[in-house]
């Protein structure tokens, strides 16, 4: 693993640890560092073109740290005085406290176990998007599979203390976005991070990215323990830019939101008060010149408030995962399908979702004519019925419609038009769906 040759990976470790650290600080120092690094490199490069002998190789003496880095330095770059000596006792003799140096022993014992990382932004998977963002983690203390990192990713947020609507439809459109190969990054918090990791997972398709606010040694919340041992089941991704043993605070929530929008091409807002932590995400989307998506409510639903104001403000309403498609730039989504014509058809979705359970065993027969796929013995009465209401109506009809036609809960509904969209019996054109 490399890292910039003044500091190893365990300096910045050991850094980290400090009292009074935080990102922005180490985010400073990192760039600082490597700014020193890459002049050193064009200075040795002058040295050896401007040497009499043309095969000449020596360098002038590589830069210490003593060298680039003292007390004074850090105090330029906003560190307290306590970090700042702090950091320089460290860097010239060593010496950590008693509780820093159990830090240390315990990250570095964590991450000799599998799948356990610790990623710095010369580390080859460490995200190119997240580079350009303002504050860039330094560190990502990451557990499972790195593949999610390298996969294009989208962020759903939204509020803990949701609607059955507002989960019902973060689950359906986290479904459709992984079974196109696009990974669902979120919070893993309770309410809309929960469904939308929970729609990745039914897709089993694509690996999903759960940002966390705190240690991975301290998951939060609990009580999604098992959701987040399924996400890595599934070879995804835990990550956290504090140390292994924080706990829970409310101050470090907001900033991992960064985080999530940084990883992803588009963030979708799907509930949200005025006052939800979820418009952070929002901001630092717009801020890092990522596309602002937001999910519709009823104009007097306070939790839609939020989504309202953002479409008022210019964020794309989504209706589908075509409106999110549509926005998101060409060269980061799968096979570059970025129109309507281009999408995957409902056959092409259940080719990429045929090792999911929903498909598992069911045979796939498409009509060459123009009459409507014959209905599978094998579905729901939920699907039959929705069938039945479409057929007799002869029209595509949208969710709304649906749901008084056939009096079922929005879950309920929602499962069926998966199941039926699976099977290719019916299409989601626009928000209304149509037979096949």
């Amino acid at each position: 693993m490399s890292s910039p040759s003044l500091l190893s990976q365990e300096d910045w470790l050991c850094l980290s640890f400090l009292s009074g650290i935080g990102p922005a600080r180490l985010s400073r120092l990192f760039t600082y560092v490597m700014h020193i690094e890459v002049e050193d490199s064009k200075l040795s490069d002058v040295h050896t073109l401007a040497s009499d002998d043309p095969h000449a190789t020596s360098h002038p003496p590589a830069k210490q740290i003593d060298d680039v880095l003292s007390y004074d330095v850090l105090r330029s770059l906003k560190w307290p005085d306590v970090t700042a000596r702090e950091a320089m006792a460290y860097l010239t003799t060593g010496s950590l406290s008693d509780v820093q140096e159990k830090k240390r022993q315990d990250s570095l014992a964590w991450l000799e176990q599998q799948n356990h990382h610790l990623i710095l932004p010369t580390h080859p998977a460490y995200p190119e998007s997240l580079k350009q963002i303002s504050v860039a983690p330094v560190l990502l203390y990451a557990k499972g599979s790195l593949t999610a990192l390298s996969v294009p990713k989208f962020g759903i947020v939204g509020a803990r203390r949701c609607s059955s609507y507002g989960r019902d439809m973060a689950f359906h459109l986290a479904y459709e976005l992984s079974a196109l190969g696009i990974a669902i990054v979120s919070g893993g918090a309770m309410g809309i991070d929960t469904a939308a990791h929970q729609g990745a997972l039914a897709s089993n398709q694509t690996p999903s990215v759960a940002v966390m606010g705190t240690g991975l040694k301290h998951l939060y919340p609990q009580k999604n323990a098992l959701l987040f041992q399924q996400l890595l089941d599934q070879g995804g991704l835990l990550i956290s830019e504090y140390p292994l043993t924080t706990t829970p605070k409310p101050s470090l929530f907001p900033p991992r939101n960064r985080i999530i929008s940084g990883l992803s091409m588009g963030v979708l807002v799907a509930e949200a008060s005025l006052k939800s932590g979820s418009l952070i995400s929002a901001s630092y989307a717009l801020q890092q010149n990522r596309e602002v998506f937001a999910l519709p409510g009823r104009i007097n639903d306070m939790n839609s408030a939020g989504c309202h104001q953002l479409i008022r403000q210019g964020a794309t309403l989504v209706r589908n995962v075509q409106d999110i498609l549509d926005e998101c730039p060409n060269d980061c989504l799968p096979m570059n399908r970025t129109t309507e014509h281009d999408a995957p058809t409902a056959e092409e979705r259940l080719t990429q979702a045929s090792s999911s359970e929903a498909c598992a065993g069911q045979a796939v027969l498409f009509k060459q004519d123009n009459k409507p796929k014959q209905i599978p013995k094998s579905l729901s009465s939920n699907a039959k019925q929705i069938i039945n209401c479409i057929e007799d109506q002869a029209r595509a009809m949208d969710f709304d419609e649906l749901a008084r036609a056939t009096k079922l809960n929005a879950s309920g509904l929602m499962q069926a038009l998966m199941e039926l969209e699976l099977n290719a019996c019916l299409e989601n054109k626009d928000g209304r769906y149509v037979r096949i």
